[in-house]
């Protein structure tokens, strides 16, 4: 049994290439958690409870709160118990990132509480105990500049910054995955990033903003100095906040949008946007159907492995929050039912996108999705000339402003 009507027998041939329809079969039980790992429901499902944004913002702060608590007492513990501490830190990071590309960035489109100043000063608050872009910042690169008509072209900053990391256009797609694999791990990278971060807060930020990050991060310094609990700051709050965080803002991106991808001539401003942009789900077709035997267990354990280490952390990390769904939002800026996007993105192909000529397209998996950008690129023309007008002190500023 499942939890979404049976399809009907017209519809079945064209759902059965669909990945996630392919997973109908499994248990109702556990179809609501696949739809959370994947981000894609079933056709028809509805989900068990509707999130509200409140509740989204409180379950945030919650993983937030309860990850490092969970880092804070392993670093504590016996050693036995350290590898522990990595799922703790994909949790926190995870947290972290999902309230600034979530909650954060539908609070610069005006979208969350109601109240514009409301809405400001949870940006401001949050940004400033995460040291990412203030308001202003992220509304003026974000908002202004980026869902326009640069998005995706030469003049969108985000794209400057990635073509700035030597992701450029015309550069063969083995090139661009060995550039990708050196900058998560590079030094300078994470360096440049967190330096930038620190910058936007304190040297370029306006003078309450800065007041702000300052007077909260002397504060827990100096809890961290009397309590001499520097080990566990380091360890519980420090490294995911900043090694981990980087390069799951690095990975998620790079496949955002199909840069640089050219229009055809005369084509419909909403085609154009609509192209620009796909779902992103993390998971996998079923395996085929008529295996049986030892065929059929080890395809299905090697499915279910692959959801449970590849899909599920990268779901946590990088994936966060709506950005699956990141497409329906391009389509639906104001849409206020975004803590259920998954849900609203299937509304909105089942009723035929009503007002947008072209329809939803998707990737499974993030390193296909990243994989996709990669091809793209590598098949495009080189640039005439170096870029040069995004500094890379710049990458918090561009990356946190990505969604």
């Amino acid at each position: 049994m499942n939890n979404a009507p049976d399809r009907s027998p017209d519809e079945a041939p064209a759902l059965e290439r669909d990945a996630r329809e392919s997973l109908r079969g499994l248990p109702a039980a556990i179809q609501p958690l696949l739809t959370w790992v994947t981000g894609k429901p079933l056709r028809h499902q509805q989900p068990l409870f509707r999130m509200t944004r409140a509740s989204f913002l409180t379950w945030t702060l919650l993983q937030l709160a309860a990850s490092v608590a969970a880092s804070a007492l392993i670093v504590r513990g016996p050693w036995y118990c350290w590898p522990g501490v990595l799922l703790s830190w994909m949790l926190t990071a995870g947290a972290a990132r999902k309230l600034q590309v979530t909650v954060l960035h539908h609070c610069v489109h005006a979208n969350f509480s109601g109240s514009g100043r409301l809405d400001r000063w949870i940006v401001e608050f949050f940004s400033s105990v995460l040291l990412v872009m203030s308001f202003d910042a992220y509304r003026h690169d974000h908002v202004t500049v980026h869902h326009s008509k640069k998005l995706a072209t030469l003049e969108d900053p985000d794209l400057k910054f990635l073509l700035t990391l030597g992701f450029l256009p015309g550069v063969p797609r083995g090139a661009l995955w060995r550039r990708l694999a050196w900058t998560l791990v590079s030094p300078r990278f994470h360096a440049l990033f967190l330096v930038a971060r620190l910058a936007s807060n304190v040297t370029r930020a306006a003078p309450h903003r800065r007041l702000m990050a300052l007077g909260l991060h002397a504060a827990v310094v100096a809890i961290v100095a009397a309590t001499d609990a520097w080990l566990t700051w380091l360890l519980a709050w420090v490294v995911p906040l900043t090694l981990l965080y980087h390069v799951a803002a690095l990975l998620q991106f790079i496949c955002e949008h199909r840069w640089l991808q050219i229009a055809e001539p005369g084509q419909p401003a909403k085609v154009v946007l609509a192209r620009l942009t796909a779902g992103r789900f993390m998971g996998e077709p079923a395996p085929p159907r008529g295996l049986t035997g030892a065929r059929r267990a080890w395809a299905w354990g090697g499915w279910a492995a692959r959801m449970l280490l590849v899909h599920l952390p990268f779901r946590l990390l990088v994936m966060v929050g709506d950005l699956p769904q990141h497409d329906w939002h391009h389509r639906h800026i104001h849409a206020r039912d975004w803590p259920n996007a998954a849900y609203a993105r299937q509304r909105d192909i089942e009723a035929g996108h009503p007002g947008w000529p072209e329809p939803y397209t998707e990737v499974w998996g993030l390193l296909q999705a990243v994989d996709a950008v990669f091809v793209l690129l590598s098949s495009l023309p080189p640039l005439g000339q170096p870029p040069g007008s995004t500094r890379l002190a710049d990458a918090a500023d561009v990356m946190n402003d990505a969604p």
